[in-house]
């Protein structure tokens, strides 16, 4: 190829046909000296990483690209000025804008001076409330008015000079209304005019003298090659027009028609193109222009392709004006000068818009290949997780089916941050070895999300506005930097968190802090009430709750009851918390302060580095706390690059270091192998095979500025301007014709509440109504057959990607084949799809592990043993946020813990005490309760239930004065084994240990013991609960602890008495049963003690086996739903309501094979019955309290699912009802010792002479 000076246009719809042209230009082209690189302009930093692969892969092996400089057009138009205009150039960065806003920051202080009198930014600058947000205004202001100048620098050159001329109504003197004329003259006008006298030559001016300079240049100018341009502003325009004079310039131009479409023809039957005559031309540009001023006018020109004519105004300008240059040859690329037949959706789609010929969309939509077509789909989802895991069967389908590598796939979002958090849940972490056929990377990933560091700095930064909430703080301290400066380990932190939890610390540094946040100024649950309970605790080794701790006062006046068990090395985890809330309210501190960029850069350095230490082994924490300096570093150097040292608040810095943060590294890697995620950028539409565009939503695509009403280019436009709605129309153009195999393009297109439609974004819905006219769909057609667009369920387990019906529903998922029925099921059941093997039982067992079984077997086998963890959704798990305003926690058990540990002691010990129904110091002072009215109120409830459970004791007769020394704890260890127990059970020996508390005296006995469980209610209108609420949650664990403290006393001589004592509204059976066991086993032979003591040891290890064959997924038992299903058992037994299997062995045998082997079976029951109630507390379809299965924080409907016992779609054949119910009979069976009906029945036979 020959070249001369001037501009030659290469043209191609597929950016690809460019590389081997622009190889050859560079080959024939060569620099006569082999070390002078060769100039190649292009549009985006990622089209250059994908050109130099592009030009490696088309030069074959063998071969090597070498010696090229990839320059950005604003680069090289640096270059060209600093090598033309020698020292005129350096002023070139004071126009930038993070220098520019400077000078205007400093000028809008003195705006007046300047002749800025525009009412309406001084009643933005005068309307703020407080300090902070006239100052974060005033930056904001001069942030949007040096954007506004930079683009004018670009587009309105001649503007800027008449306002520097003191021309300030040059714009708007014969045109605009009065609001335009006033910003112009008021304010845009004279301020440039006193920026430029302070700051001097501009590029505006730099880029008008280049074309002159040229013109004069001695040396002679190398070839130039710009590749992949679809814009360049006017005067840039110009300046390469000027250098095309003197030396080639080499075009290579995506152009996606090869047919007229703004002020060119095609000569018959040849790839040449030629300019219409100048006339022609004139005319088009003056119609174009008056379109563009006339408010009315729609966006596009209706061309021959509606499509085009929307999306493509950008091309348009930017084709017309290079049609305006002599050109010396304009050569479109064979490729698109050969007749097409394309075979699919997407083909045709870009075989349209490539000879401007919509007809080409037609096709057939009835046939099987119309539907079974994957090149064109648009999927409406309902969140953007769906979309993810949408595009995850999609990504799979086209490398199992269509041979593509995942390095040839790109993903995109108008706003990629939205998908950054939940990429990983669905692709796994990038490197990570979850899905191999999968791997990919991020691009344009915000510095900020990068690293933990950076989310650290900027919780910091906002200490001074925030509440700063125990959560908040746990946060922090879930920073390894942050714990390795206070010498924080993980064992100390792990005691820290239990002793804030004890502390009821919830949020607020002190009394002030709530001040300034507008509260009273109580220091009640803060972190200073919090320190002084845990310093007190430590200081005074204050005794346990139980133990009757006296309220501390301080020196201020201040009641508050020490932190129990702060002792030990794990101590110093206190100090490590004081100096942390010490930094913190320096952070504090910061925000009521105003000091210069420079004072503030020192200060943040040094406030960071105090609470971070970088463990010099990690790379990673090394470049982000590098990068944080970096940050703060250029927060002062911006303004000082003019000059300026302003005067800052801390609103005003964290915003500046928030935006630097959040800003993408120009230097961020964008093709790295693997499936590429990044943003929608302009100008980097580069080819991939397969393109998927997330997030195209309405509002959300085309994106909009905001200029605040400030940039007079929106009302006085020109041929050639950009603005981002043109500019993202555009885009999605490139964006269609750059896919090669598949375009895959999502958005949420159904509200995930209701399920109501969504509309997509404007250029989406353009292309769906061009398709359904193409392909005859009426716009009013009801639910039409769309084979383009796939509507998604809610569920990725919906049975609807199972059933084949529509090729274009489909899972790779193996997680959830199997999941559902006919029709489908809403949610999947873990029990279903298959439990991980849980890790057997401990040798010894934990008494309190087989308790929290029975109270939440759910919990129990998630959490527990297949450390399967939902803290993150359990308010009870997580340490408040908020102090205690309207109620007690349940967790805190008052009544039981106030009447057991206070007033039943002091009864007992003083029979004529009489109490007065006031809390005691541990409640009053421990942040258990409401302030003011509201804990008043919550304790009357309480109060009434303590009242309630000492009638009932009293009642019992069976307390005397040594109650007054407390409940015991009673250490138990009981080993389940017995030669004749084995042949009825199914594993080997098993020991229990643990502790039971409240353990009191038994009156009239010696030594004889009683096991005492209160059951308040504490409501208004109940205080203590009735037998029948007392479901198996309540009853197994108290029939543990009774039973293994029966057997721990067992021996060989006259036994001693060990009572049962349930403090209820009416005596349970299960009490009665046991006291009456109890009785008799007192006075039996020693050999029929022996028999009772296996039976008795027989039942417990029953309860065992029954937990873990619910943890083995052989057992159905929830506390509710059993004892719901249990109950309607009993009633159908005449004549034996409450009664159980004889005291023998054979009787718990029988109910210990019952729970192994699963034999029990449904009889003379009716399963409706049992199914309404089971499901009166398993759904509870009434009334805003869910049931069981939805009870926070979920363990329960994640082992289950939607699962209805007896329910037809959830529950086939109610095996599911049939095993809660058979289950249930047979843990009631473990139960009921069965001997009640040996005493009178009355319960005095359990509770009188124990002798």
């Amino acid at each position: 190829m020959t070249l001369g000076a001037g501009f030659t246009l290469l043209r191609a719809s597929r950016l690809a046909a460019l590389v081997e042209p622009l190889r050859s230009a560079l080959q024939s082209t060569k620099p006569e000296h082999p070390l002078t690189p060769q100039t190649v302009v292009v549009a985006h930093p990622g089209m250059k990483q994908w050109l130099i692969g592009a030009l490696a892969g088309s030069a074959g092996p063998g071969h090597v690209v070498a010696n090229l400089e990839l320059q950005l057009p604003s680069s090289w138009l640096d270059a060209l000025s600093m090598s033309l205009l020698g020292d005129r150039a350096v002023a070139l960065p004071q126009y930038r804008r993070a220098h520019l806003r400077w000078t205007l920051h400093a000028m809008l202080g003195e705006a007046s001076v300047h002749g800025v009198t525009d009412p309406r930014l001084s009643a933005f600058l005068e309307d703020a409330v407080g300090e902070d947000e006239c100052a974060r205004r005033r930056f904001q202001l001069a942030d949007r008015l040096a954007r506004v100048y930079s683009q004018y620098l670009v587009y309105r050159s001649d503007w800027l000079a008449a306002w520097e001329a003191g021309k300030h109504g040059f714009v708007t003197a014969t045109r605009g209304d009065e609001r335009q004329r006033a910003l112009e003259t008021q304010c845009l006008a004279p301020l440039w005019q006193a920026t430029v006298s302070r700051l001097g030559e501009h590029r505006g001016r730099l880029v008008q003298a280049l074309p002159q300079a040229l013109a004069h240049a001695s040396d002679q100018l190398p070839p130039l090659h710009v590749f992949g341009l679809s814009h360049l502003p006017p005067v840039e325009l110009d300046v390469l027009r000027s250098y095309a004079r003197l030396a080639p310039v080499i075009l290579y131009v995506p152009d996606p028609c090869r047919e007229f479409w703004g002020g060119l023809y095609a000569a018959q039957g040849e790839g040449r193109w030629r300019m219409q005559d100048a006339g022609a031309w004139r005319s088009f540009r003056e119609e174009e222009q008056t379109r563009l001023q006339d408010p009315d006018a729609l966006d596009w020109r209706e061309q021959g392709h509606p499509l085009l004519a929307r999306w493509g105004r950008m091309g348009q300008h930017f084709f017309a004006a290079l049609a305006d240059d002599e050109v010396r040859e304009d050569t479109r690329h064979w490729q698109d000068q050969q007749p097409a037949t394309p075979t699919t959706r997407l083909a045709r789609l870009q075989d349209s818009i490539r000879s401007l010929d919509p007809d080409l969309l037609h096709e057939d939509i009835q046939t099987a290949e119309a539907r079974a077509d994957t090149s064109l789909r648009v999927h409406a989802c309902h969140t953007r997780l769906r979309e993810l895991e949408v595009l995850h069967d999609v990504l799979l389908d086209a490398i199992d089916k269509g041979g593509v590598r995942p390095g040839d796939i790109v993903v995109m979002a108008p706003d990629i941050q939205h998908y950054l958090p939940l990429i990983a849940s669905v692709f796994g972490e990038p490197g990570a070895v979850r899905d191999s056929l999968l791997p990919f990377h991020l691009a344009d990933v915000p510095v900020a999300r990068s690293h933990p560091l950076f989310t650290l700095f900027e919780t910091l930064l906002g200490i001074g506005g925030a509440r700063v909430t125990a959560t908040d703080v746990v946060d922090l301290l879930g920073h390894a930097e942050l714990r390795r400066a206070l010498a924080l380990d993980s064992a100390d932190l792990d005691s820290l968190l239990e002793w804030l939890r004890e502390s009821q610390v919830a949020w607020g540094l002190d009394g002030m802090h709530k001040a300034d946040l507008h509260l009273p100024a109580r220091a009640e649950f803060s972190f200073a009430w919090a320190m002084d309970r845990m310093l007190a605790g430590y200081v005074m080794g204050a005794a346990s709750v139980d133990g009757h701790v006296e309220s501390v006062s301080l020196p201020d006046g201040v009641a508050l009851i020490p932190v129990a068990g702060i002792d030990g090395p794990s101590a110093n985890a206190i100090g490590a918390l004081d100096r942390l809330l010490r930094e913190l309210q320096v952070w504090r501190g910061l925000a009521h302060q105003q000091q210069s960029a420079s004072a503030w850069a020192d200060a943040l350095r040094v406030r960071f580095d105090a609470l971070v230490r970088i463990d010099p082994e990690d790379g990673d924490a090394r470049d982000a706390h590098s990068a944080i300096h970096r940050a703060i570093a250029q927060m002062a150097a911006e303004p000082a690059r003019n000059g300026q040292d302003p005067e800052l608040r801390l609103s005003v810095v964290r915003e500046l270091l928030q935006d630097t943060l959040a800003a993408v590294p120009e230097r961020q890697r964008y093709l790295l192998g693997g499936i590429t995620f990044c943003g929608m950028v302009p100008q980097r539409a580069i080819p991939f095979e397969v393109i998927c565009v997330l997030g195209l939503d309405e509002g959300g695509f085309p994106r909009r500025s905001a200029d605040g009403g400030i940039d007079l280019i929106e009302q006085f436009r020109r041929i050639g301007d950009r603005d981002v709605a043109t500019d993202d129309r555009y885009l999605f153009l490139e964006t269609v014709m750059s896919a090669g195999k598949r375009l895959h393009l999502s958005y949420l297109g159904q509200n995930v509440r209701d399920g109501k439609p969504r509309n997509p974004a404007t250029p989406l819905a353009e292309l769906l109504a061009e398709l359904d006219a193409r392909c005859g769909i009426a716009a009013d057609a009801e639910n039409p057959s769309r084979p383009w667009r796939v509507q998604h369920p809610l569920q990725p387990f919906d049975g609807r990607y199972f059933d084949a019906a529509d090729p274009a529903l489909f899972t790779y998922s193996r997680a959830f084949a199997g999941m559902t029925g006919e029709g489908g099921s809403p949610m999947p059941s873990l029990r279903q799809t298959g439990m991980p093997t849980a890790e057997p039982w401990p040798d010894p067992l934990p008494l309190r592990s087989l308790e929290n079984f029975f109270k939440d077997p759910a919990k129990a086998l998630l959490k527990d043993r297949l450390q399967l963890s939902l803290d993150a959704l359990d308010d009870d798990a997580r340490l408040p946020d908020e102090e205690p305003m309207d109620g007690i926690s349940p967790l805190h058990a008052l009544a039981s813990r106030v009447f057991l540990t206070s007033v039943l002691p002091r009864k007992c010990s003083d029979p004529d005490w009489q109490w007065q129904g006031l809390p005691p110091d541990w409640v009053v002072y421990g942040g258990l309760l409401p302030l003011g009215e509201a804990g008043q109120q919550a304790w009357r409830m309480q109060a009434d239930a303590i009242a309630a459970l000492w009638e009932k004791a009293e009642a019992s007769g069976r307390f005397d004065a040594r109650s007054g020394q407390g409940g015991q704890t009673m250490p138990v260890e009981v080993c389940l084994h017995d030669s004749a127990l084995q042949e009825a059970i199914a594993t080997p020996q098993l020991r229990i240990v643990g502790s039971v508390r409240n353990v009191f005296p038994l009156r009239n006995s010696e030594r004889g013991l009683q096991l005492v469980v209160a059951c308040p209610k504490a409501k208004q209108d109940q205080q203590l609960h009735t037998s029948d609420e007392l479901t198996f949650k309540h009853r197994v664990p108290a029939f543990l602890q009774w039973a293994l403290l029966r057997l721990q006393h067992a021996g060989s001589g006259p036994p001693d008495p060990v009572r049962l004592t349930l403090l209820a509204e009416d005596e349970p059976d299960l009490a009665v049963q046991a006291n009456a066991w109890d009785l008799r086993y007192c006075v039996a032979s020693e050999t029929e003690r022996r028999q009772m003591e296996d039976d008795l040891r027989l039942r417990v290890r029953g309860l065992v086996d029954f937990a873990r064959c619910a943890g083995e997924g052989r057992a159905m038992y929830y506390p509710q739903a059993s004892w719901a299903a249990a109950q309607v058992s009993r009633k159908k037994k005449t004549g034996r309501k409450g009664r159980g299997k004889s005291a023998s062995k054979s009787g718990a045998a029988d109910a210990c094979n019952d729970v192994v082997a699963g034999e029990q079976q449904v009889k003379d029951v009716s399963i409706a019955e049992i199914a309404k109630s089971v499901g009166s507390v398993w759904t509870r379809d009434f009334g805003d309290i869910p049931g069981e299965r939805d009870y926070a924080p979920g363990y329960s409907r994640l082992l289950e699912g939607d699962l209805r016992f007896g329910d037809s779609e959830s529950d086939p054949g109610s095996h599911a009802l049939h095993a809660l119910f058979r289950d249930a009979e047979a843990l009631d069976a473990l139960l009921q010792l069965g001997v009640a009906e040996e005493t009178d029945g009355t319960g005095d036979a359990a509770t009188g002479d124990a002798s």
